[in-house]
């Protein structure tokens, strides 16, 4: 790898290349396909509601989750035959519990957070387009039975995010949470930082080692890191001719070369 070609042309030198997109992504960009004897298996999605309400309910606390009484079900339903939670469980969140300067005087924050199947399995995302707003109602009707009575009248101003928006962004399968922690996904088991056959690309984010979540995301940074630095010892380093003084760091979108 000798540069990265943003899409506004611009031509970027380089010694090494660390990639944070999506797996799919990043192999595209290289022209390269990864080996694996199964294909990659993408975590749930998540339809998200974001309310600002004239009211709250004083049982909320910061984080509230809601489980349904079909526990089993719910994951048969997520992970295998795709259907929306019959009987959802749900993450409830209200920002403004502790900061309340998050919204004008007398409103709140809610956020309200459903699982739901990604769009290898599921609904697809251009389903979404029709799915999501009736999906919202259900959502709503649940939180009411479930006691914030008066829900769906409080909310003044409302976002509305599902798979298709995620599929938008650019998240595989629709899922913002990447590729699954199944047992052939997890540990040494799961996609390497490394590219076969480039030498001086290292990958980071939530799908490759070791996974998903905030805190072993920033560890995959290290590890690349220590990848770029050598400090892994499993790859030496390249030699490399004398350049000038290296730019700061730049992030875009563009092609790998």
């Amino acid at each position: 790898m000798r540069a990265v070609h943003l899409t506004s042309g611009e031509r970027i030198p380089c010694d090494a290349v660390v990639l944070t997109c999506e797996l799919p992504a990043a192999y595209r960009l290289l022209g390269r396909t990864p080996r694996r004897p199964a294909r990659l298996r993408h975590s749930p999605s998540a339809v998200i509601l974001h309310a600002g309400t004239d009211r709250t309910w004083p049982q909320l606390a910061h984080h509230t989750i809601s489980f349904g009484s079909a526990w089993e079900r719910t994951f048969d339903e997520l992970t295998r035959t795709g259907d929306l939670m019959s009987d959802p469980s749900l993450l409830i969140t209200r920002p403004t519990t502790h900061d309340p300067a998050l919204a004008p005087p007398g409103r709140h924050l809610h956020y309200v957070l459903a699982p739901c199947p990604n769009t290898a399995v599921g609904p697809t995302a251009a389903a979404w387009r029709d799915l999501g707003p009736r999906y919202r109602d259900r959502l709503v009707a649940d939180l009411e039975r479930r006691g914030l009575d008066g829900f769906a009248d409080s909310v003044q101003e409302e976002l509305l995010v599902t798979p298709l928006d995620w599929t938008r962004q650019g998240h595989a399968a629709g899922s913002p949470f990447s590729v699954s922690h199944t047992f052939a996904q997890t540990g040494p088991f799961r996609p390497r930082n490394l590219v076969r056959e480039v030498e001086n690309v290292v990958l980071a984010g939530c799908g490759t080692t070791p996974g998903v979540g905030v805190p072993t995301v920033l560890i995959s940074g290290k590890l690349a890191a220590a990848r770029v630095t050598a400090g892994t010892g499993s790859r030496p380093a390249r030699a490399r001719r004398p350049r000038p003084p290296a730019a700061r760091p730049r992030t875009g979108t563009g092609r790998c070369r």
